[in-house]
Order: C-alpha cells, then sequence, then structure tokens
C-alpha cells in the first residue's frame, strides 16, 4: 500500500472532509485533511484544514484512522485546533 484514502461527513455539522496519507519520503509520511465540496473533491488541495508528519507506516496509518473517526463525531473546528497546537 502506498496511502490511504477516506471521505468523512461530520454528523454535528454535516461538513465534508477527505482524509488523505501519503508516503513523503523513506520513513516520512504525512497525513492531510482538506475541506470538500459536496461529491467529495477537495477545495483547495495546497492549503488542508491540518497536515501531520509520521516517521513509521504503522503510526502514519494509526493517526489516519483516530483523526476519522474523530472527525466523524466531533466539532472540525475543535479538533484542527488541537492538532495545531501541538
Amino acid at each position: 500500500m502506498k496511502g490511504l484514502f477516506n471521505k468523512i461527513k461530520n454528523r454535528n455539522t454535516r461538513q465534508r472532509f477527505v482524509v488523505s496519507t501519503i508516503r513523503r519520503e523513506d520513513g516520512l509520511f504525512e497525513t492531510a485533511v482538506f475541506a470538500a465540496t459536496l461529491l467529495y473533491i477537495p477545495k483547495s488541495l495546497s492549503s488542508p484544514e491540518i497536515k501531520i508528519e509520521s516517521h513509521s507506516q504503522d503510526e502514519a496509518w494509526d493517526m489516519h484512522y483516530r483523526i476519522m473517526e474523530r472527525l466523524t463525531t466531533e466539532f472540525p473546528a475543535r479538533l484542527f485546533q488541537e492538532f495545531s497546537q501541538s
């Protein structure tokens, strides 16, 4: 597998997001969340809502699924603020 890609609809705000995890380099993975349109097309590929780097594939996959779970049920602004502070 080279990457993960999932479509998410937030239950509280009904906003749509795309969560993507890709391999940037050997030993470096990046998970990004993009705001999406009604058809789950990212509104802007150049400016994700959040971007998180990981140094192993297992860590990146865990982060991807953790963000997916939380983004489905929590308010997006609060989640993005939490990840931007850390």
